[in-house]
């Protein structure tokens, strides 16, 4: 079935009859949004070498955000700093070991990245995207062992202000408002970077939004169990929040870099695409050229942040080995266009009774 053939099945306003049943009108809606977003793909990859300019734009416009977000993390971190030392709140000490751990990461991803685009493809002939979400996965686990450290000392601090052997912090204005100013700021950049539609940009974008409420969480646990707050009420176990805070910061700081370093080991070790990306790579198989009789097997593993695609086709038996190369490497430059593959493998065969395992060594499995 060709694309004009596949859209002429689109039901568009027809689906909001009353007379059809809810089920159904779910069910041509799906089939619309399927219909829209195969003409998507085939635009994406027809127009790919001439929207090439405009993601180059958008890779420098990254680049500059990411290098804007390090200087502002180092400059923050400086000021998180001072706000430490001035109040002795344990709560802002767990944010300024979130911010020392973005700074650091940063660093490495940078350097990483820098190190995937100077590859030496003789050394590497796959090249080296795995080094990001390695790196990514070693960072999750420092920030994860830095945040049980500061659980631990929070427990101290409550052993300590119960025995009287503590002090709760000092947060005054200015305290305060240095540790204000940190929330400020990382909102504006959270502002900025949700509206560039680049995946680094939208990490930062999260990282961001995630230090907004961070910090505005130590600034109010700060508080209320700051000095200043016990002179001003009689409730003795409100001294308690700021290593509370501290404790319930680092939980959820933990609990966002486990989730992320176990996104990037399924990336390391080649978890499978979703059907969506497989149904469109089935689709531009497809839909590539007339004499594609079949689309036998079509698999799509990550291999470290993108996708290694293999397709089989099926190809007329008669049909001459040139003629059958002239339609498999196009087919295969067309999906490594696709900005999430990284590298793609065409089959070509001229039967598809054979059981797809028999094509391909089994690897993990019990005999």
């Amino acid at each position: 079935m060709s694309l004009e053939q596949f859209t002429s099945k689109r039901c568009g306003s027809k689906r909001k009859s009353n007379k059809m049943s809810k089920g159904m009108r779910s069910f041509y809606k799906s089939q619309d949004d399927l219909i829209n977003e195969f003409e998507e793909i085939r635009l994406d990859v027809d127009d790919a070498m001439e929207n090439a300019e405009t993601i180059k734009k958008l890779r420098k416009k990254a680049s500059i955000y990411a290098k804007s977000t390090f200087f502002v993390n180092l400059v923050l971190l400086a000021i998180k700093v001072v706000a430490v030392v001035l109040s002795g709140s344990i709560s802002l000490i767990s944010s300024l070991v979130d911010s020392a751990v973005d700074l650091i990461s940063g660093v490495v991803i940078w350097v990483t990245t820098r190190a995937v685009k100077n590859t030496d493809r003789y050394v590497y002939p796959q090249g080296r995207t795995k080094l990001e979400p390695m790196s990514i996965v070693i960072l999750s686990v420092i920030m994860s062992v830095a945040s049980l450290q500061i659980i631990k000392e929070s427990f101290t601090k409550i052993v300590g202000l119960s025995d009287n052997s503590s002090d709760p912090p000092i947060m005054d204005w200015t305290t305060i408002g240095i540790a204000s100013a940190t929330v400020v700021v990382k909102l504006i950049l959270f502002i900025l970077c949700r509206r560039v539609p680049h995946p680094t940009v939208q990490a930062l974008a999260l990282d961001h939004r995630n230090d907004v409420l961070s910090n505005f969480a130590a600034i109010v646990f700060g508080y209320i169990g700051s000095q200043e707050m016990q002179g001003q009420v009689s409730l003795y176990g409100l001294v308690y929040l700021d290593p509370t805070g501290a404790i319930v910061i680092s939980i959820y700081i933990i609990a966002n870099w486990c989730i992320t370093g176990w996104d990037q080991i399924k990336l390391l070790v080649g978890h499978t695409a979703t059907g969506e990306f497989i149904s469109k790579v089935t689709w531009i198989c497809m839909d590539h050229h007339k004499k594609v009789q079949k689309v036998d097997t079509v698999k799509a593993f990550h291999f470290g942040n993108n996708f290694l695609v293999e397709a089989d086709i099926v190809l007329p038996p008669e049909m001459t080995l040139r003629e059958a190369h002239d339609i498999a490497e196009p087919l295969q430059q067309k999906l490594e266009r696709l900005p999430e593959v990284e590298r793609a493998f065409v089959h070509v065969d001229y039967e598809y009774t054979h059981h797809p395992a028999s094509e391909h060594k089994i690897t993990g499995t019990s005999n």
